[in-house]
Order: structure tokens, then C-alpha cells, then sequence
């Protein structure tokens, strides 16, 4: 029988090659230290947003019926929160390390592209059902990238290697936080419609994705993009 992810994987399978390809340009544009420096900024962007969009599931999760699926949905937001709380500080101290104020980390506003790939969820959450975030989460947590991915940015950018703790850190735990992901998702008793909610959340994540690692690709000089 096909589980939930494997049905996702199957239907996200061309956004996922999609999303690789713009990763794989970016890791060619990281001898350049702006473009990873913007890279590491956005992650900071979005970290910002993650606990409080898995409080609103919380929040969300009680206008529904106590049963299965919202006892396990709850608890697994409850579970990684604990998890995920405090990664935007972590990201803070990585970017004052390469050179940035506190007041310019936050002073600058996000990018439509950076907001519109969290802050859709919100719409999703509250205006629709909060499962959608599963898709959020398999596509972010799942696809990440791997130590060997973070080893070759560090060398390629020749930028402190301290500036990249937080992004090996995320490397290294994202392994296990995709193996739980999995399971939650699979172990949700979901009816057609809302296994679809994920999907359309997950599909709209990797769109978001791609269109963020484009706009950190054009920080490079343009001579560069064109080599």
C-alpha cells in the first residue's frame, strides 16, 4: 500500500528536480561570499517565522474535533517546537559574525518571494486547515541540505567557518527531523481532501523555494552568473 509521503514524493517529484537545479546554480555562485552571506540572511528570514506558524497550528487545531488526527497533529507541533526554538538567534549570531548589526539583520524588510513562502502558510492554517504545514515541513526539512552540500559552501566562499554553524547544524539534525516528518505525515488519518491540502502546500513550498534561491543567485556579480 502507498504510504502518504510516497504519494506526495511521487507527485512532487518534477518541483523537487526543479528546486535541485536551482540549488546546484546557487552552489556554482557560492565562490562568491555576498551570495552565501544573502543565502544564510534568508534562512534567518524564514527561521523567524517557523515556531510561530507551528503555534498557529496549535491555535488553529482547536477550532476541530479532538480526534486522531488533531491528537497527533498537536502533539508533533508541540514535540518541534522544542526543536526549532531559538534557530533565528542562532542565524543572528552566524550573520553579526559575517559583519552584520542586529539592527541591519532585522531592519531589512524580507523579500516578497521570502514572505510570501512562509507567510502563505498562514493563510493556509487559518483560512483553510492547518494540516497544510505538514507540506511546508516536508518540503523544507525534508529536501535539505547535507553536510557534504554545507562543506563544499564553506570552501567555496573562503567565509568564516564559525558564519556557517547554524546551516551545518541544520545539516546534521535534519536527518532525523525528516524521518519524523515522514512518519507524521504518514501516520495521519487523512481523507482525500486533506492529504490534497498537503500536496498544494507542499507544491506551492518547493514553487517558493526556487523562487527564493533565484533571487540569492542574483546577488552574484552578473559577470559571474554568465561565466
Amino acid at each position: 500500500m502507498t504510504t502518504h509521503f510516497e504519494r506526495l514524493t511521487k507527485s512532487m517529484s518534477l518541483m523537487a528536480l526543479n528546486a535541485r537545479a536551482i540549488g546546484n546554480q546557487y552552489y556554482e555562485l557560492s565562490c562568491n561570499p555576498e551570495v552565501v552571506k544573502e543565502h544564510i540572511w534568508v534562512n534567518q528570514m524564514v527561521a523567524r517565522a517557523t515556531v510561530p506558524l507551528m503555534r498557529e497550528v496549535i491555535t488553529c487545531m482547536e477550532d476541530y474535533p479532538k480526534d486522531d488526527l488533531s491528537n497527533i497533529l498537536t502533539s508533533y507541533m508541540r514535540r518541534h517546537i522544542a526543536e526549532e526554538t531559538d534557530h533565528d538567534e542562532w542565524y543572528v549570531n552566524d550573520l553579526e559574525l559575517l559583519g552584520l548589526t542586529r539592527e541591519e539583520i532585522f531592519s531589512r524588510p524580507p523579500p516578497p518571494n521570502v514572505a510570501s513562502l512562509s507567510g502563505s502558510q498562514y493563510y493556509w492554517i487559518k483560512h483553510h486547515h492547518p494540516v497544510a504545514f505538514m507540506g511546508y515541513l516536508g518540503c523544507l526539512e525534508v529536501y535539505h541540505p547535507t553536510v557534504e552540500y554545507v562543506e563544499g559552501l564553506i570552501k567555496n566562499s573562503g567565509l568564516p567557518v564559525k558564519a556557517f554553524s547554524t546551516v551545518m547544524e541544520h545539516a546534521v539534525i535534519d536527518a532525523q527531523h525528516k524521518e519524523d516528518i515522514i512518519e507524521t505525515i504518514n501516520s495521519l488519518p487523512l481523507t482525500e481532501e486533506q492529504y490534497q491540502t498537503i500536496e498544494l502546500s507542499a507544491f506551492q513550498t518547493f514553487r517558493y523555494v526556487a523562487k527564493v534561491m533565484e533571487d540569492i543567485c542574483r546577488v552574484a556579480p552578473k559577470q559571474v552568473i554568465s561565466a
